[in-house]
């Protein structure tokens, strides 16, 4: 029976030689050790052979096993993380992030190594296609925004279609691919939230559409005097579509408000609008239609909404015959935990 044994094979992705050695070593006949001393050289690994097992070093030449982790799940490959004493943290990350365990490296030991590395093969995560799921759709989705750049650039560049008509629907099939963009990473299993300031990202925002629509004068009305933790590209994105929304309605003016606190930000975007046009944006935002997942005819207020609901915010609108005021709340610092781990 002995004989029959095939030992698991493991890709161990780390720099320091003796500390390769070691885990060798350890793991003695259990396990057959493949070795990579950075992520350039663990990509060529994967490219070329099976595992059963990637056991990885956060710390590397080339970058930190984090960015390795998306391709390993895209593999179907449990993963272990090490990390030195003192940032355990990073550790707990990875294990949000994907990761079936992590070690220490100063406290590891044959048994501790041998049966982390059994339990990871033997106990995949229950979400592990979900975590595909989102790693593939980023992929998918930056790959589309940049053969649309790279479209929108070379039509630009054509002499037949360098009117003033022309340059503003370049612009916001750029601006919506920048949201979709901005979709899809914070829907993927690295990102986290970093602190923002409100006010700069509406002000960008308002340069963006002023840009396209300078006849539409906006206002700007700040009470942001703490930072937001959120994502700066996806705000900004929930910013400008809502104001080209209100620009493409033929507003005449629009108001943008926004405040921060420690629990939450609120934007509030307010015009004049169309009753055709509160009734579609109405029929977008119901409970109903937010429950179901429906997607709406404008793609302005589908990609907002798709933006706050990944960020644990809430969009909703107010109305009256002739104004639209939609709002948004998005939670700050402490509500992340959730959007963190998906």
């Amino acid at each position: 029976m002995s004989d029959s044994f095939t030992p698991p094979k493991v890709l161990l992705v780390e720099d320091d030689s003796v500390f390769r050695m070691l885990v060798k070593r350890l793991v003695g006949e259990d396990f057959v050790i493949d070795e990579a001393s950075s992520l350039d050289a663990a990509r060529q690994a994967l490219s070329s052979n099976r595992y059963e097992c990637v056991l990885l070093d956060f710390r590397l030449p080339d970058g930190t096993g984090l960015q390795l982790l998306p391709e390993a799940i895209l593999l179907d490959l449990p993963v272990v993380m090490m990390t030195a004493m003192g940032h355990e943290q990073l550790a707990v990350d990875a294990i949000k992030q994907g990761c079936q365990d992590y070690l220490i490296k100063d406290d590891l030991t044959r048994a501790s190594l041998c049966r982390s590395l059994a339990n990871a093969m033997r106990h995949m995560q229950a979400d592990r296609q979900t975590l595909r799921c989102r790693i593939a759709l980023q992929k998918i989705v930056t790959a589309a925004a940049t053969k649309c750049r790279d479209t929108s650039a070379a039509i630009r560049q054509l002499s037949a279609i360098e009117s003033d008509t022309h340059e503003p629907l370049l612009d916001r099939l750029e601006h919506l691919m920048d949201g979709l963009v901005a979709y899809a990473r914070v829907t993927s299993i690295s990102w986290s939230p970093e602190p923002i300031s409100l006010t700069e990202v509406a002000r960008e925002a308002i340069q963006d559409q002023q840009h396209l629509q300078p006849q539409a004068p906006i206002e700007l009305i700040s009470h942001s005097t703490l930072l937001l933790k959120s994502d700066r590209e996806a705000v900004k994105a929930i910013c400008r579509e809502l104001l080209e929304l209100a620009a493409l309605d033929g507003a005449k003016s629009v108001t943008l408000e926004t405040s921060t606190d420690a629990e939450e930000a609120r934007i509030d975007v307010r015009f004049e609008s169309k009753v055709e046009t509160l009734k579609a944006i109405s029929g977008q935002l119901s409970p109903q239609a937010q429950l179901n997942g429906e997607s709406g005819g404008n793609m302005s207020i589908e990609v907002v909404r798709l933006l706050v609901e990944q960020l644990n915010g809430r969009i909703w609108l107010e109305e009256d015959p002739n104004t639209a005021q939609i709002r948004i709340k998005l939670p700050n610092v402490s509500q992340f935990s959730s959007v963190i781990t998906g």
